[in-house]
């Protein structure tokens, strides 16, 4: 179900389920080349979207959740592209955790915290809050 709100973002509400994830990176790849957002972040975009939304459907939810994401976006200003991720899930700031030590020997590296050092490394800026109990990861590409 795709909507405008009044801050002017269009979003799409799907099941929190693997199935959501193609259709999700439909709806924003195509706003996104609306709004003319280069090609190279397109695909930055379309990646760290994906890596985002698999972590989300993995651990926000317990397996006997029916969970849902909305997913909005909306060109802030020619070239600024603006994505916003929301769910009820389980509350997890991925921002606040530290970063994987890359130089370790992988045999002793704990598990977790690649996806969001790549998230961080495609997206220009990341934010999350937590609010009246609800995840908002934002993802913004800056133009150039």
């Amino acid at each position: 179900m795709a909507a405008t709100d009044q801050n002017e973002f269009e979003w799409l509400i799907l099941p929190a389920d693997l199935a959501s994830v193609c259709r999700f990176q439909e709806f924003v790849v195509q706003g996104a080349q609306t709004a003319c957002l280069r090609e190279e972040k397109v695909w930055k975009l379309e990646l760290a979207l994906r890596e985002a939304l698999v972590n989300v459907i993995r651990y926000a939810f317990s397996e006997a959740e029916q969970g849902s994401i909305h997913v909005g976006y909306r060109a802030e200003r020619p070239g600024l592209f603006c994505v916003v991720i929301r769910d009820t899930g389980r509350a997890f700031d991925p921002l606040s955790q530290s970063a994987p030590e890359l130089h370790a020997d992988v045999r002793l590296r704990r598990i977790g915290g690649m996806g969001i050092l790549f998230i961080r490394h495609l997206a220009d800026e990341v934010v999350y809050e937590r609010a009246d109990g609800i995840n908002h990861l934002t993802l913004r590409f800056l133009p150039g």
